[in-house]
C-alpha cells in the first residue's frame, strides 16, 4: 500500500496565519487560493488511507484485491481496489485500479474512476516516482452521479505526476473542470510545485478557459517564513504579454507591486523592489 501516495506527500505547503490580512498582497492572495484548490484535488487520496484499514480480500499471483465494499454515503455501489506488481519490469512497479459499480452488477460492471503506478527508489516509505488518473466520464456515463464543488464547479479530469525520490519534492498537475455545469465550457488548469527539504518552494500554474480562451500565467515563490515573490504574465486581454511582479513579506502584506496594465487611479508601482526576499533559486 506504500505504492499509492499520501495526501500529505504530495500536498503544497505555504506558511500561512490563522486569519489572512485584509491588505493580503494580490498575489500572495492568488497563490494560497490555488493551492488550497490543488490540495483539495488530493482530498480523495484520503480514501487511500480508508483502504489501509482493510486486508486484502483475494490474493492473486503478483497482486491483491480490497473489496468489494459498499459506499457508505452512495446507497447501492460498491468500491473495490486492485493492484499488481509486475514481476517482468526492470524497476520494481506497482500499478493500481479503484473501481466502483452498482451493487451486484458483475464483473462486467465495473467502471474505471482512479488508476495509477508507482515505482519505488527506496530512502523511506512512499519515496519514489509516480502517476495517477482521474476520471468520472465513465461514472456519469454508469449512473454515478457527480457533485458539485463548493464553488459549483463540476471535476472532469485529473492527471498527476509526482517524484518524492528526492528533494525538491515535485508534483505536476492538469486540472480539467466545468465551470457552474456549463458542458459547453471546460476550464483547463496546469500546475507545478516543487519544495526543499528547507520549506523554500515554488509553484507554477496556468488556466485557459475553453469558451473565452482568457488566461493568465503565475509563478510564485517563497521561504519557509511565508515571505514570497511572483510574476503574472498575461496571456491576452488588457495587458496581454506584460509581467506584473508582487512581493510580499512574512505577514503577505505586499511590499512591492509593479502592475503595468493598471489604470488610473491604481498607480503601476508602489512600494520598492529591494524589500523583496532574495529567492534566487528554489
Amino acid at each position: 500500500m506504500n505504492a499509492v501516495p499520501a495526501r500529505e506527500d504530495l500536498a503544497a505547503n505555504i506558511p500561512r496565519s490563522m486569519i489572512l490580512p485584509a491588505n493580503e498582497a494580490e498575489l500572495s492572495r492568488d497563490t494560497h487560493d490555488v493551492i488550497r484548490s490543488f490540495n483539495g484535488a488530493l482530498d480523495f487520496l484520503d480514501a487511500a488511507d480508508v483502504i489501509r484499514t482493510y486486508q486484502p480480500t483475494t490474493r492473486v499471483p503478483n497482486g491483491r484485491i480490497w473489496g468489494p465494499f459498499d459506499i457508505k454515503d452512495r446507497a447501492g455501489w460498491q468500491w473495490r481496489f486492485r493492484m499488481s506488481r509486475d514481476p517482468a519490469a526492470l524497476e520494481e512497479m506497482f500499478s493500481y485500479w479503484f473501481e466502483i459499480e452498482p451493487t451486484g452488477a458483475g464483473e462486467d460492471g465495473w467502471l474505471p474512476f482512479i488508476d495509477g503506478w508507482f515505482i519505488p527508489t527506496g530512502g523511506g516509505a512512499r519515496r519514489g516516482m509516480g502517476y495517477f488518473h482521474i476520471g468520472t466520464d465513465r461514472l456519469e456515463a454508469g449512473g454515478y452521479t457527480i457533485l458539485p464543488d463548493a464553488d459549483g464547479n463540476f471535476f472532469e479530469d485529473l492527471k498527476v505526476m509526482y517524484s518524492t525520490a528526492a528533494f525538491p519534492v515535485s508534483v505536476t498537475m492538469t486540472l480539467a473542470i466545468h465551470p457552474k455545469k456549463d458542458p459547453t465550457s471546460t476550464l483547463t488548469i496546469l500546475y507545478h510545485y516543487e519544495q526543499q527539504q528547507n520549506g523554500q518552494a515554488a509553484m507554477e500554474f496556468s488556466g485557459t478557459d475553453s469558451k473565452t480562451g482568457a488566461s493568465l500565467s503565475i509563478t510564485s515563490h517563497w521561504l519557509a517564513g511565508g515571505a514570497g515573490r511572483a510574476e503574472a504574465t498575461a496571456q491576452d486581454g488588457m495587458g496581454a504579454g506584460a509581467t506584473w511582479v508582487e512581493c510580499w513579506n512574512d505577514q503577505f502584506v505586499s511590499v512591492y507591486d509593479n502592475k503595468p496594465w493598471a489604470e488610473y487611479p491604481d498607480p503601476i508601482e508602489t512600494g520598492n523592489p529591494a524589500f523583496c526576499p532574495d529567492i534566487s533559486t528554489l
